[in-house]
């Protein structure tokens, strides 16, 4: 497992907890009025599970209202693109996309074409991938 996803809600940080993630650090956020410092929140900033970092990154722009947990350190673009294909969990599968679409996209536009133009020739793995990034692309 290398990805977990969790629909945003009012409820997410404890659904994280609860799926056995721990806090692990937080990041200080301060609203301001004008220039007088209104108010200063905290919010987690990464979580530890089974003595991993895992760090939250915003995935709502490729899958509606969710956000992704992320085992580090980070993929490569060659091991994300080997996630998509094999993975047996749906999370690392979308969790691949969604990396690949932030980090490394032109990379993931190319191959998107390559499969694109080979369609004929595509095995099952593919053919699932570009269904997944139909959508993405």
């Amino acid at each position: 497992m290398f990805f977990k996803f969790f629909s945003l809600s009012s409820n997410t940080e404890k659904e994280i907890i609860k799926a056995g993630f721990s806090v692990n650090s937080y990041e200080v956020v301060n609203t301001y009025a004008g220039d007088k410092l209104e108010f200063t929140t905290q919010t987690p900033k990464d979580y530890l599970y089974k003595g991993d970092v895992w760090e939250k990154i915003d995935s709502s722009e490729v899958f509606e209202r969710s956000c992704l947990l992320v085992k580090t350190p980070y993929l490569s673009f060659d091991e994300l693109w080997e996630l998509l294909l094999l993975a047996g969990q749906e999370d690392d599968r979308r969790g691949a996309v969604v990396c690949m679409k932030k980090r490394c996209f032109h990379q993931l536009r190319k191959k998107h074409k390559e499969l694109i133009n080979a369609q004929d020739c595509v095995t099952k793995e593919e053919k699932r991938a570009l269904k997944m990034l139909s959508h993405v692309m």
